[in-house]
Formats: C-alpha cells, structure tokens, sequence
C-alpha cells in the first residue's frame, strides 16, 4: 500500500511540473487580421521568449497579393511594431513572399506587448508605415 501511495504521489508530481513547464515555454499563437483590400490574406504569428529574456516573434504569411496590385508605387511587405503605450512604429525588417504567395520573417524584440501590421511599401527601409496595411494584430498579455 505505501508504495502504490508513493507512486501516485510521484505521479501526481511529475504531472504537475509537466503542466507548469509546458505552460512556461510554450509559445504563444496569434491570428493576424486581414486588412479591408486583403480580405483573403491570411498570417499566424508564434511569439515566444529567447534566453535573454526577449521574445522571439515568427510570421507566416500566406494568400498576400503583390504589393503592386495595391498600388503601383509599392514593391515590396514591411513588418512593423508599436510597443503597448507608445505611438512609435518600429520597422521590423522586409516580408518577401514565394511565388505562390506565401512568406515568413522571425524577428526579436525586449517588447512583451505590441501593436504588430505588416504593410506594403516603396522599399523597405522606410521611417514610417503606409496606409496600406495588409495584416494587424494586438499581441501581448495585456491587449
């Protein structure tokens, strides 16, 4: 009998830590979404925390028209974050998609909670995002 008690305790245990340490490293998973002329566009992002400390965000995109197809000065995606209580855009690098349209950045900020739009551009080292904004999503804790 105790040692069938000791099992379950160890088993109970076991299965506890298994819980917290899956919830702790899991990342977490957003639906980005379409913009009002990119009613079909479709993008997943996967955001989760590096050994320092910052999280490392994926996007996966996917169904994106050409950026010229929204208007003809544009040429290419740009990913672009707002922190939570600022109304500064960061440029988080260019999105180029596949022939069949798809596409995927990874990117790392210290930021945990962020306003996050790709839109499309002239060229990607712009200061400042376009209206043209094709995905959005509130990614966070606190959004």
């Amino acid at each position: 009998m105790k040692i069938q008690n000791m099992q379950s305790v160890v088993l109970m245990v076991v299965m506890a830590l298994g819980l917290v340490l899956s919830a702790c490293s899991g990342a977490n998973e957003y639906r980005m979404e379409s913009g009002e002329r990119t009613a079909g566009a479709e993008g997943m992002v996967s955001v989760s925390s590096d050994e320092n400390g910052n999280r490392v965000v994926a996007l996966s995109v996917a169904h994106l028209p050409r950026p010229g197809q929204l208007d003809d000065s544009m040429a290419t995606f740009v990913v672009w974050i707002s922190p939570e209580g600022t109304n500064y855009n960061y440029n988080m690098g260019q999105l180029r998609l596949a022939e069949d349209r798809t596409g995927a950045v990874t990117f790392t900020t210290p930021f945990p909670s962020f306003s996050m739009i790709v839109t499309a551009e002239s060229h990607s080292t712009v200061l400042a995002p376009s209206d043209q904004v094709v995905l959005k999503r509130e990614v966070g804790s606190s959004r």
